[in-house]
Protein backbone atom coordinates (compact mmCIF):
# COMPACT_ATOMS: atom_id res chain seq x y z
CA UNK A 1 0.00 0.00 0.00
CA UNK A 2 2.62 2.36 0.80
CA UNK A 3 4.65 1.24 -2.26
CA UNK A 4 1.29 2.19 -4.08
CA UNK A 5 1.43 4.93 -2.19
CA UNK A 6 4.59 6.52 -2.79
CA UNK A 7 4.58 4.89 -6.56
CA UNK A 8 1.16 7.40 -6.94
CA UNK A 9 2.66 10.11 -5.38
CA UNK A 10 5.72 10.50 -6.97
CA UNK A 11 3.89 10.69 -10.25
CA UNK A 12 2.03 13.99 -10.03
CA UNK A 13 5.68 15.70 -9.13
CA UNK A 14 6.23 15.38 -13.31
CA UNK A 15 2.95 16.90 -14.59
CA UNK A 16 4.10 19.71 -12.29
CA UNK A 17 7.60 20.22 -14.15
CA UNK A 18 6.18 19.90 -17.54
CA UNK A 19 4.02 22.58 -16.59
CA UNK A 20 6.75 24.84 -15.66
CA UNK A 21 8.55 23.94 -19.01
CA UNK A 22 5.27 25.18 -20.78
CA UNK A 23 5.30 28.03 -18.92
CA UNK A 24 8.68 28.93 -19.31
CA UNK A 25 7.98 27.63 -23.16
CA UNK A 26 5.05 30.26 -23.14
CA UNK A 27 6.99 32.86 -21.56
CA UNK A 28 9.87 32.61 -24.02
CA UNK A 29 7.31 32.61 -27.08
CA UNK A 30 5.66 35.62 -25.79
CA UNK A 31 9.17 37.15 -26.08
CA UNK A 32 9.43 36.21 -29.40
CA UNK A 33 6.25 37.01 -30.64
CA UNK A 34 6.99 40.31 -28.61
CA UNK A 35 10.50 41.26 -30.40
CA UNK A 36 8.73 40.10 -34.13
CA UNK A 37 5.48 42.81 -33.41
CA UNK A 38 8.35 45.20 -32.36
CA UNK A 39 10.27 43.98 -35.41
CA UNK A 40 7.39 44.61 -37.52
CA UNK A 41 6.56 47.74 -36.20
CA UNK A 42 10.36 48.79 -36.72
CA UNK A 43 9.73 48.14 -40.19
CA UNK A 44 6.51 49.93 -40.95
CA UNK A 45 8.07 53.15 -39.26
CA UNK A 46 11.33 52.43 -42.32
CA UNK A 47 9.43 51.71 -44.76
CA UNK A 48 6.21 54.87 -43.72
CA UNK A 49 9.61 56.93 -43.47
CA UNK A 50 11.08 56.09 -46.73
CA UNK A 51 7.96 56.36 -48.78
CA UNK A 52 7.71 59.45 -47.02
CA UNK A 53 11.43 60.49 -48.47
CA UNK A 54 10.52 58.96 -51.89
CA UNK A 55 7.41 61.53 -51.95
CA UNK A 56 9.18 64.18 -50.74
CA UNK A 57 12.06 63.88 -53.02
CA UNK A 58 9.61 63.36 -55.84
CA UNK A 59 7.65 65.99 -55.28
CA UNK A 60 10.92 68.39 -55.48
CA UNK A 61 12.20 66.79 -58.49
CA UNK A 62 8.79 66.71 -60.24
CA UNK A 63 9.06 70.88 -59.66
CA UNK A 64 12.94 71.62 -60.20
CA UNK A 65 12.30 70.76 -63.94
CA UNK A 66 9.62 73.82 -64.22
CA UNK A 67 11.79 76.27 -62.51
CA UNK A 68 15.40 75.37 -64.96
CA UNK A 69 13.19 75.23 -68.38
CA UNK A 70 11.65 78.51 -67.03
CA UNK A 71 15.09 79.91 -66.63
CA UNK A 72 16.40 78.53 -69.78
CA UNK A 73 17.70 80.66 -72.33
CA UNK A 74 15.45 80.79 -75.60
CA UNK A 75 18.11 79.65 -77.90
CA UNK A 76 17.63 76.18 -76.08
CA UNK A 77 15.63 73.69 -77.83
CA UNK A 78 11.86 74.15 -78.95
CA UNK A 79 10.15 73.07 -75.41
CA UNK A 80 12.10 76.23 -73.97
CA UNK A 81 11.50 78.22 -76.45
CA UNK A 82 7.63 77.72 -76.04
CA UNK A 83 7.87 77.36 -71.94
CA UNK A 84 9.40 81.46 -72.50
CA UNK A 85 6.53 82.22 -75.24
CA UNK A 86 4.23 81.30 -71.98
CA UNK A 87 5.35 84.50 -69.97
CA UNK A 88 4.63 87.55 -71.85
CA UNK A 89 7.76 89.92 -69.86
CA UNK A 90 10.10 86.72 -70.70
CA UNK A 91 9.17 86.16 -74.51
CA UNK A 92 9.40 90.13 -74.56
CA UNK A 93 12.77 90.52 -73.06
CA UNK A 94 14.49 87.04 -74.68
CA UNK A 95 13.19 87.25 -78.20
CA UNK A 96 14.94 88.59 -80.74
CA UNK A 97 13.76 92.16 -82.40
CA UNK A 98 11.86 92.27 -84.80
CA UNK A 99 12.89 93.96 -88.22
CA UNK A 100 10.79 97.27 -88.38
CA UNK A 101 8.93 97.09 -91.85
CA UNK A 102 8.33 101.33 -90.77
CA UNK A 103 12.13 101.76 -90.55
CA UNK A 104 12.40 102.42 -94.47
CA UNK A 105 10.46 105.16 -94.52
CA UNK A 106 10.50 106.72 -91.79
CA UNK A 107 12.65 109.79 -93.58
CA UNK A 108 9.57 110.34 -95.35
CA UNK A 109 10.28 113.75 -95.35
CA UNK A 110 13.72 113.73 -97.38
CA UNK A 111 12.08 110.64 -99.23
CA UNK A 112 12.75 111.46 -102.94
CA UNK A 113 9.53 112.38 -105.03
CA UNK A 114 7.02 109.62 -106.05
CA UNK A 115 6.69 108.25 -109.72
CA UNK A 116 3.38 109.93 -110.04
CA UNK A 117 4.65 113.26 -109.23
CA UNK A 118 7.85 113.16 -111.39
CA UNK A 119 5.49 112.55 -114.17
CA UNK A 120 3.34 115.01 -113.49
CA UNK A 121 5.88 117.71 -113.27
CA UNK A 122 7.68 115.97 -116.26
CA UNK A 123 4.13 115.92 -118.39
CA UNK A 124 3.95 119.49 -118.02
CA UNK A 125 3.85 121.01 -121.89
CA UNK A 126 6.80 123.16 -122.14
CA UNK A 127 7.45 126.27 -124.68
CA UNK A 128 9.78 123.79 -126.56
CA UNK A 129 7.24 121.33 -127.68
CA UNK A 130 4.46 124.09 -128.14
CA UNK A 131 3.05 125.47 -131.22
CA UNK A 132 0.87 128.99 -131.65
CA UNK A 133 -2.18 130.36 -133.80
CA UNK A 134 -4.13 133.35 -133.48
CA UNK A 135 -7.54 133.73 -134.76
CA UNK A 136 -9.05 136.46 -136.55
CA UNK A 137 -10.59 139.21 -134.47
CA UNK A 138 -14.29 138.28 -133.01
CA UNK A 139 -16.08 142.01 -132.46
CA UNK A 140 -19.00 142.19 -130.40
CA UNK A 141 -21.20 144.95 -128.43
CA UNK A 142 -18.03 147.00 -128.68
CA UNK A 143 -15.41 144.35 -127.36
CA UNK A 144 -12.94 142.20 -129.65
CA UNK A 145 -11.56 138.97 -128.66
CA UNK A 146 -8.81 136.45 -129.94
CA UNK A 147 -8.26 133.04 -129.30
CA UNK A 148 -4.75 132.21 -129.39
CA UNK A 149 -3.86 128.40 -129.44
CA UNK A 150 -1.20 126.77 -127.72
CA UNK A 151 -0.32 123.25 -129.98
CA UNK A 152 1.17 120.12 -128.54
CA UNK A 153 3.73 119.55 -131.40
CA UNK A 154 5.66 116.58 -128.88
CA UNK A 155 5.33 112.98 -129.44
CA UNK A 156 3.49 112.50 -126.16
CA UNK A 157 0.54 113.92 -124.37
CA UNK A 158 1.37 117.02 -122.11
CA UNK A 159 -0.66 118.93 -119.61
CA UNK A 160 -1.34 122.94 -119.43
CA UNK A 161 -3.29 124.72 -116.68
CA UNK A 162 -3.15 128.56 -115.37
CA UNK A 163 -2.79 131.51 -116.85
CA UNK A 164 -0.04 132.51 -119.48
CA UNK A 165 2.05 135.78 -119.59
CA UNK A 166 0.91 137.46 -122.50
CA UNK A 167 2.98 141.09 -124.04
CA UNK A 168 3.42 142.79 -127.36
CA UNK A 169 5.85 143.63 -128.71
CA UNK A 170 7.56 145.89 -131.47
CA UNK A 171 9.70 144.90 -134.85
CA UNK A 172 12.83 145.56 -132.25
CA UNK A 173 11.64 143.73 -129.27
CA UNK A 174 10.33 146.50 -127.03
CA UNK A 175 7.39 145.90 -125.38
CA UNK A 176 4.09 147.50 -126.21
CA UNK A 177 1.96 148.70 -123.53
CA UNK A 178 2.00 146.91 -120.47
CA UNK A 179 1.29 142.53 -120.35
CA UNK A 180 -2.43 141.53 -120.08
CA UNK A 181 -4.12 141.40 -117.32
CA UNK A 182 -6.08 137.89 -115.96
CA UNK A 183 -9.72 137.93 -117.01
CA UNK A 184 -12.11 135.30 -115.19
CA UNK A 185 -11.12 132.35 -113.01
CA UNK A 186 -8.83 129.21 -112.82
CA UNK A 187 -10.00 126.88 -115.04
CA UNK A 188 -9.35 123.04 -114.77
CA UNK A 189 -5.77 121.34 -116.39
CA UNK A 190 -5.93 120.64 -120.28
CA UNK A 191 -4.14 117.28 -121.37
CA UNK A 192 -3.56 117.38 -124.49
CA UNK A 193 -2.63 115.01 -126.48
CA UNK A 194 -0.16 115.19 -129.74
CA UNK A 195 -1.57 117.92 -132.24
CA UNK A 196 -4.13 118.81 -129.75
CA UNK A 197 -4.53 122.58 -128.72
CA UNK A 198 -5.56 124.16 -125.93
CA UNK A 199 -7.37 128.12 -125.99
CA UNK A 200 -6.25 131.20 -124.33
CA UNK A 201 -9.13 134.24 -125.09
CA UNK A 202 -7.43 138.08 -125.62
CA UNK A 203 -9.94 140.61 -125.03
CA UNK A 204 -9.21 144.78 -125.88
CA UNK A 205 -12.26 146.98 -126.80
CA UNK A 206 -12.94 148.55 -130.07
CA UNK A 207 -11.64 152.44 -130.59
CA UNK A 208 -13.79 154.82 -129.16
CA UNK A 209 -15.28 152.68 -126.25
CA UNK A 210 -13.26 153.34 -123.41
CA UNK A 211 -11.33 157.01 -124.56
CA UNK A 212 -10.09 157.56 -128.25
CA UNK A 213 -6.48 156.11 -127.61
CA UNK A 214 -4.59 152.99 -128.61
CA UNK A 215 -1.25 151.41 -128.29
CA UNK A 216 0.81 150.99 -131.64
CA UNK A 217 0.36 148.15 -133.84
CA UNK A 218 2.55 145.46 -132.43
CA UNK A 219 4.96 142.72 -134.54
CA UNK A 220 5.26 140.28 -132.46
CA UNK A 221 3.13 138.38 -129.65
CA UNK A 222 5.35 137.02 -127.05
CA UNK A 223 3.71 133.79 -124.70
CA UNK A 224 4.56 132.61 -121.50
CA UNK A 225 3.16 129.12 -121.28
CA UNK A 226 1.41 127.99 -117.67
CA UNK A 227 4.13 127.38 -115.42
CA UNK A 228 7.00 127.93 -118.09
CA UNK A 229 10.07 130.62 -118.00
CA UNK A 230 10.30 130.38 -121.73
CA UNK A 231 8.40 132.64 -123.61
CA UNK A 232 7.02 131.79 -127.59
CA UNK A 233 6.93 134.48 -129.90
CA UNK A 234 4.16 135.05 -132.90
CA UNK A 235 4.66 137.15 -135.75
CA UNK A 236 1.59 139.15 -136.01
CA UNK A 237 0.30 142.34 -136.22
CA UNK A 238 -2.79 141.86 -133.84
CA UNK A 239 -4.00 142.72 -131.46
CA UNK A 240 -4.09 146.47 -131.72
CA UNK A 241 -5.32 147.47 -128.11
CA UNK A 242 -7.50 150.53 -127.63
CA UNK A 243 -9.08 151.80 -124.28
CA UNK A 244 -6.06 150.19 -122.35
CA UNK A 245 -8.25 146.88 -122.09
CA UNK A 246 -6.02 143.95 -122.68
CA UNK A 247 -6.83 141.03 -120.58
CA UNK A 248 -5.68 137.26 -120.86
CA UNK A 249 -8.15 134.52 -119.77
CA UNK A 250 -7.04 130.66 -117.76
CA UNK A 251 -6.13 128.07 -120.32
CA UNK A 252 -9.32 125.83 -121.24
CA UNK A 253 -9.93 122.90 -123.72
CA UNK A 254 -11.18 123.00 -127.03
CA UNK A 255 -14.64 124.24 -127.47
CA UNK A 256 -15.01 126.04 -123.58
Amino acid sequence: MSDHSQTSGATPRRPRRRGAAARAGGHRGGWRIAAMAASATLLAVATTACDSGGEASGGSATSTPPAASATTPTGGGGTAGDATAGSGTAGASSAPPAPSSASPSTPGSSAPPTSGQAQATSSRCTAARLGLSLSAPNPGAGQIYYDLRLINKGPGSCTLRGFPGVSLLAGDGAPIGTPATREGGQLPAVTLAPGAAAHITLHTLNKGIKGSSCWPRPSLLQIYPPGSKDAMTLATSAPVVCGDTFMVSAVSAEGH
